[in-house]
């Protein structure tokens, strides 16, 4: 069967197969390899700006480290290059990967397990170098809400795997906050959340706003505020841990849950410091 004859999970799920082979043939080859850069290797599908934010981490924490490492360049990456420059100069374009280029292939969860992967310390340090400088601050008062829906409400599989009772988590979240000024509502589905969130925001907070769907815009948003809602994306913990890095009183709660992709759905792209509620999935 063709990919286009599959719906959008399975053709995901083909194309990873496929790079897991390929991956798997290559392994051969890297016994060779004994370059003076080490590459993290991406599929070139599936993957977006949350997840090859952890791969920049890893690379930066290496490099850091003293093994020098960047990222191999994936399709979409460039738009996100206007928005953070810096992060360009951590990828390497596929026309210039070399063959003595050692390879980094990734495992599955792509490096994002909160104090195993990475540190509280290494994330701040690469927060600082590669993103903060290109986030505004917004208003104190503000709480920015980020609600994840997209494919992960359309497709039925994607749902079983991630859907979690937004609405309810919202509405507990919100009583954690006090003196609101306003509430930013930013998603990639702003008519769900104005049915769905809008009402029961109204009830608490009078300026309510919704944000036009447009990542970039999104992500800093989020980013440049001091109290977040997030749900179950790397796009919000990412913007969180840049909200968390640039102010040290930040306040951030998010879903304990994450998926039921494995035997425990806990997130584990958590900050400790952060506020996790449970009971929503």
């Amino acid at each position: 069967m063709s990919l286009p004859a599959l719906g959008g999970f399975a053709q995901k799920a083909v194309r990873h197969a496929r790079w897991r082979v390929r991956r798997a043939v290559a392994v051969t080859a890297d016994a060779m390899r004994r370059g003076d850069r080490t590459v993290i290797m991406t599929p070139p599908r599936g993957l977006r700006f949350g997840n090859w934010l952890y791969l920049w981490l890893d690379a930066h924490q290496k490099t850091a480290a003293g093994q020098p490492t960047c990222v191999l360049e994936a399709p979409g990456m460039r738009p996100w290059f206007d928005v953070f420059p810096t992060l360009q100069a951590w990828t390497i374009p596929r026309d210039e990967l070399r063959f003595h280029d050692r390879r980094d292939w990734n495992d599955s969860d792509w490096r994002q397990v909160f104090g195993d992967d990475f540190t509280r310390e290494t994330l701040q340090s690469f927060v600082n170098s590669c993103l903060a400088d290109d986030v505004d601050p917004g208003p104190r008062d503000r709480v920015v809400i980020n609600v994840r829906r997209g494919d992960y409400y359309k497709n039925a599989e994607m749902r079983r795997r991630y859907g979690f009772d937004q609405v309810g988590y919202v509405s507990a979240a919100m009583e954690l906050f006090t003196d609101v000024g306003e509430v930013l509502v930013v998603s990639d589905d702003a008519d769900w959340c104005r049915e769905h969130l809008g009402g029961l925001l109204r009830e608490r907070i009078r300026n309510v706003s919704f944000a036009a769907p447009d990542p970039a815009a999104n992500f800093l948003a989020v980013a440049g505020a001091r109290r977040i809602i997030g749900t179950n994306s790397t796009f919000t913990y990412w913007a969180a841990y840049v909200a968390d890095a640039m102010n040290p009183d930040a306040e951030i709660v998010m879903p304990l849950f994450h998926s039921r992709l494995f035997a425990s759905s806990s997130a584990y792209q958590l900050d400790p410091h952060w506020t996790a509620l449970d009971g929503f999935n």
